[in-house]
C-alpha cells in the first residue's frame, strides 16, 4: 500500500510536468499547474497520515523510506508548491501582457516548476545515495532553467551564481536550498566569499574549464563595481604557484 502512496506522490508532479511542457502556453496551462501541485498535496497528506498511524515504511526494495520526520518535510514541500503555484498565477498572466514571457518560456516555467518540485520530493524520501544526488542535481538544474527565465543579463548571472554555489554545496554534502532561500544581494555575497575562499592557501585546487569561467565572471564584477575591499582579498588570498591561468585574473599575484 505504500508503495502505491509514494508513487502517487512522485507520479503527479512528473506527469504534470510532462503535461506542461507539451500545453504550457495554453490559457488552462496555470490553471492546470496548480491541479497537479493540488493533487501532489492531497497525496502527501494521504502519504503523512499513513506514516503517522503505522510508523516508519520503507518502499520499492528499501530504495525509499519515510518516517514521522521526512514525512513532515515532503507535506510541507507540496504544501509550499500548491500557494506557490497559486500565487503564480496572476503574476504569471500579467508578465505574460506586459510582454516579458514568451509562449516558449511559459512551456519552460510550468513544466520546470512540476519537475522541480519532483526532485526535491525525490530527495526528501529516497534512502539510497545515489539517488538522492541525482535528485539534489536535478533540483538544482530546474532551479538554474527558472532563475533564468527571463532571459537577462541579470538572471543569467543570478542562475550562473546559484549554479556555482549549489553544485559546489551538493559535493561538499551541505545543503542545495542553502542559496534558494536568500535574497539575490545575499546570494551575490556568497558567491563573492566563495571566490575568496576557494584561493586561499590549502583551500582546494581548481582546474576545471567552468571553475575558470566561474573566477572570470565574479573578478570582473568585482572590478566592475570597484569593490576594492573583496579584491583586496582576493589577491592577498591566491597563493603563490597557482597554475598560470589564473595569474591574468589576479595581477601581481601567482
Amino acid at each position: 500500500m505504500i508503495d502505491l502512496q509514494l508513487l502517487a506522490l512522485l507520479l503527479t508532479p512528473l506527469l504534470g510536468g510532462l503535461l506542461l511542457a507539451a500545453f504550457g502556453s495554453r490559457s488552462w496551462a496555470a490553471e492546470l499547474n496548480s491541479l497537479m501541485s493540488f493533487c501532489t498535496f492531497i497525496a502527501a497528506v494521504v502519504l503523512t497520515v499513513r506514516v503517522i498511524d503505522s510508523g516508519p515504511q520503507v518502499a520499492f526494495g528499501e530504495q525509499f523510506f519515510i518516517d514521522q520526520f521526512n514525512v513532515f518535510l515532503v507535506a510541507l514541500t507540496a504544501f509550499v508548491a500548491f500557494t506557490t503555484s497559486l500565487f503564480s498565477r496572476p503574476y504569471m498572466r500579467i508578465e505574460q501582457h506586459h510582454g516579458k514571457l514568451t509562449t516558449p518560456m511559459l512551456h519552460l516555467y510550468y513544466s520546470m516548476y512540476q519537475l522541480f518540485t519532483l526532485a526535491m520530493l525525490v530527495a526528501l524520501t529516497s534512502n539510497n545515495m545515489g539517488i538522492i544526488w541525482v535528485a539534489m542535481e536535478a533540483a538544482t538544474l530546474t532551479t538554474v532553467l527558472l532563475v533564468s527565465l527571463y532571459r537577462t543579463p541579470a538572471s543569467i548571472e543570478a542562475a550562473w551564481k546559484y549554479f556555482i554555489l549549489c553544485g559546489w554545496a551538493s559535493r561538499s554534502r551541505c545543503s542545495a536550498p542553502s542559496c534558494c532561500i536568500s535574497p539575490p544581494s545575499v546570494c551575490s555575497d556568497k558567491a563573492d566569499r566563495f571566490v575568496v575562499d576557494a584561493f586561499k592557501p590549502g583551500q582546494r585546487q581548481f582546474g576545471t574549464h567552468g571553475t575558470e569561467a566561474g573566477v572570470r565572471v565574479f573578478t570582473g564584477r568585482l572590478r566592475h563595481q570597484n569593490r576594492s575591499g573583496t579584491a583586496a582579498q582576493l589577491v592577498a588570498g591566491c597563493p603563490r604557484g597557482r597554475p598560470t591561468r589564473y595569474r591574468q585574473y589576479f595581477p601581481g599575484c601567482c
